[in-house]
């Protein structure tokens, strides 16, 4: 039974738990580009009152990033799902070169792919990774400590599927 089955047969009511819950089931179901589409699958399960801006802050909450699929195409995935997993692919695929200077780990990304990327990187922790930080086609990576800038350079590499 697909997500819209279970919701037209067992739930009644549009509660704001229910509202999450179908709303993972969708994402992990299907492929969704742009925010209207999960506006308009939802209105289609009953949920009529739904706007655009609960969408855009249901997707928030539940830390829904958007991720290069296999064509290319950015669709939006829940931090958690097993998709994450098979992006390595796709994300290395994206990364135009990785160094450092001694100080910090740069990341030199085709444009628009550098927030998705840095994402990926901050929940994907490692020991020698404090954080990153994004513009359009840059990342700058802090290291836990400057001695280690190589290890970190490492780190970057296996967390992105390079290594």
């Amino acid at each position: 039974m697909n997500v819209c089955e279970k919701h037209q047969s067992s739930i009644t009511n549009n509660s704001n738990n229910d509202l999450i819950t179908i709303c993972k089931q969708l994402l992990q179901q299907q492929s969704f580009t742009v925010q209207g589409d999960i506006r308009n699958k939802l209105i289609e399960l009953g949920f009529h009152d739904i706007s655009s801006s609960t969408v855009s802050r249901l997707l928030f909450r539940l830390g829904v990033i958007k991720i290069p699929n296999a064509s290319g195409k950015k669709v939006y995935c829940l931090p958690n799902d097993d998709k994450l997993i098979k992006i390595n692919t796709s994300i290395a695929s994206q990364i135009e070169f990785i160094t450092h200077n001694q100080l910090v780990v740069i990341i030199k990304t085709k444009p628009g792919s550098a927030r998705i990327i840095a994402k990926f990187i901050d929940r994907n922790p490692h020991q020698e990774i404090l954080g990153a930080i994004a513009g359009n086609d840059t990342i700058m990576i802090a290291p836990r400590d400057i001695n280690h800038i190589t290890e970190c350079e490492k780190a970057v590499d296996l967390c992105l599927g390079r290594a």
